[in-house]
């Protein structure tokens, strides 16, 4: 029951892990807290590529800084965002940015989603 806290021994932060997928779609897989401290973190991440999806399944908290690097990078780029735990819908929904992204439940739909938009297959 209390496995969903952190406790003082587990690493905060954020990492990114980047993956080239084919029709020059770049993956960011980012595990870790969003906030003001690690937002710029993301917002590098976001400033790699024109086609992206957001993979923040392992994200386990969303702060506005970064909805709101979320929607500068949506405003640039081709850009999906893969969900995976409440609290970060749950940041999308009240700033009403679960509006404007492209939300999917899983890598392969987004990677599919920005095909479709392109028309062609990823």
């Amino acid at each position: 029951m209390n496995d969903c806290f952190r406790t003082i021994y587990e690493p905060s932060g954020l990492t990114v892990t980047t993956t080239e997928r084919p029709g020059g779609i770049r993956v960011l897989t980012l595990v870790g807290d969003i906030d003001a401290a690690t937002v710029g973190i993301l917002d590098e991440a976001l400033a790699t590529g024109d086609r992206l999806v957001a993979d923040l399944s392992r994200v386990a908290f969303l702060s506005c800084a970064g909805v709101r690097s979320l929607l500068q990078a949506n405003a640039r780029t081709e850009l999906a965002v893969v969900l995976g735990s409440h609290a970060v819908a749950r940041s999308l929904e009240a700033t009403g940015a679960d509006v404007v992204l492209k939300i999917h439940p899983r890598v392969p739909a987004a990677l599919a989603g920005l095909a479709h938009d392109r028309g062609g297959q990823a």
